[in-house]
């Protein structure tokens, strides 16, 4: 089991380090209502990609049930895929940089967030999973992993529940560290989302190249 989640750290990495995602978390956790709105929307992140990587799972488990040789080629022949996928986003991202200087565009997402209720703010977590479509790249190939990993039910239950954790780890972070107390969490969690904005599209680039190349070399194994 640990093994798997070894394997998946680098993709649950990648789904926690969207810029934009983060940005919503702090926020949400910033404005009036913030744990609450900021603990949903950490929910609904969480429960979107524990479902996607499990629905990837049991398509990988029941191909292993009728042809094991077969499936395990498929799985690597699915993270080849996704690794140019997520290479190809990257060199999208890249040509959309600002250029001479210029400010990157602000997001109108953003810009609402203060409108938003707890309602609102589970369906932008769900949407971390169901809709952003780097998120379900990364969770697909996680659940593959873990149903191509030869594990029982509640190993891959609990590899699964952790795994979706570390995706989330983005906004249940800054959450935690907020109830401390400390009077000048408001402040540095303030500062840290001026950072994320200025440097979106850069951080978006370089994660989308470490995991392809992560991902690349995975799928390589098909030609052992």
């Amino acid at each position: 089991m640990w093994t798997a989640i070894g394997d998946t750290l680098p993709l649950a990495i990648g789904i926690t380090l969207s810029p934009v995602s983060l940005i919503i978390g702090l926020v949400l956790l910033l404005n009036p209502r913030g744990p609450l709105r900021a603990a949903v929307f950490g929910l609904g992140w969480f429960l979107s990609i524990l479902v996607v990587a499990t629905i990837a799972y049991n398509i990988v488990w029941v191909g292993e049930a009728v042809d094991p040789d077969y499936a395990h080629d498929g799985v690597e022949v699915l993270q080849l895929i996704l690794a140019g996928l997520c290479l190809g986003m990257a060199g999208v991202t890249w040509r959309r940089l600002p250029r001479d200087g210029a400010p990157a565009p602000k997001s109108r997402l953003l810009g609402r967030l203060d409108r938003v209720g707890v309602l609102g703010a589970a369906g932008l977590g769900l949407a971390q999973g169901f809709l952003r479509v780097k998120n379900i790249f990364l969770a697909v190939a996680a659940g593959a992993r873990f149903g191509d990993a030869d594990l029982s039910r509640t190993e891959t239950v609990i590899g699964l529940i952790i795994f979706a954790l570390l995706a989330a780890s983005g906004v249940l972070a800054p959450l935690i560290v907020s109830l401390t107390g400390n009077p000048t969490t408001p402040a540095k969690l303030a500062r840290a989302r001026t950072w994320l904005e200025s440097n979106m599209s850069s951080i978006t680039i370089v994660v989308l190249l470490v995991i392809g190349v992560y991902l690349l070399g995975q799928g390589l194994d098909i030609l052992d």
